[in-house]
């Protein structure tokens, strides 16, 4: 059995796995991470690449916060890691849409907004509401459908190619001296005073640290070190058009036009367990929305398709902690892994390896969903 040494192994090479290990190698850390053999189609590979904001944080005010702090830092965080590795991550902030298709969603969003001001800190939600006319004004190059009533807007929102972020954090990672380890399974983590050692079926690795941000396999691992951290998949199915002109400038939840012409349209929520398998019937309802919404589409070629599972807590809200049977061990989840990678780098490492903890973070500890369950 081959043995390593490291200072933090991190378990999990998603993008959340990765943006972390990413963030400690820059601060000098010692860092291996290791990622398991079966990566099909998990939620870093086959999600829609949205940097997003608006619809976050209902019920914790921390969250909104915590995303907002994550957004702003994404600029900066996206130009340096396209220096360090010559990567394109084709980010845009361009300001986000939630269309709405009649009077009872627009109404719905209206009174969405409404809370989530009455509920923040400050008084107010950075989202507002624009009319039919206003909408069609911002997107003078394609026709709205006859049903679409307005829409949210938020201009902190934008998109990202998600598979070269994923890419490129990964390579600025080990340029800087990360190791990376692939297709290993973890089987056995034991705990000492001073270290863990993590087993898998050809390696050993020593650590002082440990940090468990392997998506759904999370529960199972934090369990071994002393941690309760429950997660559950979703399925979700996206549609993949032909390439054509750009004249939709404006990402949304469901539709958004890539940086090389073609269109996603997705995307669903399915309670299915772990199947993976795409479905006719949840495809072709995206794509009557997508068509509801912006009539042309129709016209034009669908030319692939996939299913991906994403990792929910029981509020789909962030999961931050650390073990106090076996202090040094943490678990991190969270299904909004791209729009957090610019925090996760950074203020959630220097939580991780220097122990500052961030204003407020009791909020994203697991013993709020206890609580909820008292009530």
């Amino acid at each position: 059995m081959i043995k390593e040494n490291a200072e933090v192994v991190v378990v999990g090479g998603g993008v959340i796995g990765v943006s972390l290990a990413y963030g400690m190698v820059k601060k000098g850390a010692k860092v291996i991470l290791i990622d398991k053999v079966d990566n099909r189609l998990t939620a870093s590979r086959g999600n829609f690449g949205l940097v997003w904001f608006q619809g976050k944080g209902k019920g914790m005010p921390r969250y909104v916060e915590w995303c907002i702090e994550a957004i702003e830092r994404w600029p900066e965080f996206a130009e340096n890691l396209e220096t360090e590795t010559g990567f394109n991550l084709n980010y845009e902030k361009t300001g986000g849409l939630e269309i709405c298709l009649g009077e009872e969603e627009h109404q719905e969003r209206v009174n969405f907004i409404e809370e989530m001001s009455q509920a923040s800190r400050s008084g107010r939600y950075d989202c507002e509401m624009i009319s039919r006319k206003e909408l069609q004004g911002m997107l003078p190059k394609i026709k709205l459908g006859k049903e679409v009533s307005g829409a949210s807007f938020c201009s902190h929102d934008g998109c990202v190619n998600p598979l070269n972020l994923l890419k490129a954090m990964n390579s600025s990672f080990q340029q800087k001296g990360g190791s990376f380890r692939p297709e290993q399974s973890v089987q056995k983590i034991e705990c000492s005073s001073n270290d863990f050692k993590i087993e898998t079926g050809t390696h050993s690795f020593n650590a002082e640290k440990l940090v468990i941000a392997c998506g759904l396999m999370t529960t199972k691992l934090a369990r071994m070190v002393g941690m309760k951290v429950s997660v559950i998949p979703e399925r979700g199915q996206i549609l993949v058009t032909e390439r054509t002109s750009r004249v939709f400038n404006y990402p949304t939840a469901g539709i958004r036009q890539n940086y090389d012409g073609s269109f996603m349209l997705g995307s669903s929520h399915e309670a299915v367990g772990y199947n993976i398998e795409t479905s006719y019937e949840v495809l072709q309802n995206i794509a009557k929305r997508a068509i509801r919404i912006l009539p042309s589409l129709k016209n034009l070629q669908l030319i692939r398709s996939w299913a991906a599972l994403r990792v929910l807590t029981p509020d789909q809200k962030p999961v931050y902690l650390e073990s106090d049977q076996y202090p040094g061990a943490h678990a991190i989840t969270s299904h909004s892994g791209v729009s957090l990678a610019s925090i996760h780098s950074s203020i959630l490492v220097e939580w991780i390896l220097e122990e500052r903890i961030p204003l407020g973070f009791t909020a994203f500890h697991p013993k709020r969903f206890n609580v909820q369950e008292a009530i």
